[in-house]
């Protein structure tokens, strides 16, 4: 009991924290490049930013899911898929989207490392409640 809930907070907060950061912590860049056909489109880290938006929301409720369900397979289950969220939001920043090119720009210099602390403390958080519910659950069988 105390487990799952001190779990399920942890990883709700850092789901609210990845929300967070794009939107007020450590925006990422606003400015605007502009296409071949004179129109204008937003960088790339601003879709970094929104996609760690969602990604954000979805460990928020996975956090919430922890906290409300009671059978430890089923919190195994959320903790891994939590987890694999989490590999998700590290990869946003780093491989699938990205950002600007220069390392003094704002996006690199403070959202995508945010991003990927906070990611990496996902991973951890969840991996060690699947290890720590596995073994419960297999000491509950002897």
């Amino acid at each position: 009991m105390k487990n799952r809930k001190i779990a399920g907070l942890a990883v709700a907060l850092l789901g609210l924290l990845i929300f967070l950061v794009p939107v007020a912590i450590f925006p990422p860049c606003t400015a605007l490049i502009e296409t071949a056909s004179g129109g204008t489109t937003p960088m790339k880290c601003h879709w970094t930013g929104q996609a760690e938006i969602g990604i954000g929301i979805l460990i928020l409720c996975g956090g919430v899911l922890l906290t409300v369900f009671q059978s430890q397979l089923i919190q195994i289950g959320i903790s891994m898929m939590t987890a694999l969220t989490g590999v998700l939001s590290l990869l946003v920043p780093t491989v699938l989207i990205g950002g600007c090119k220069m390392e003094t720009m704002p996006c690199r210099a403070a959202t995508f490392p945010a991003l990927i602390v906070l990611s990496l403390l996902v991973i951890a958080v969840c991996a060690a409640n699947v290890v720590a519910l596995w073994r419960s659950n297999l000491k509950s069988k002897e």
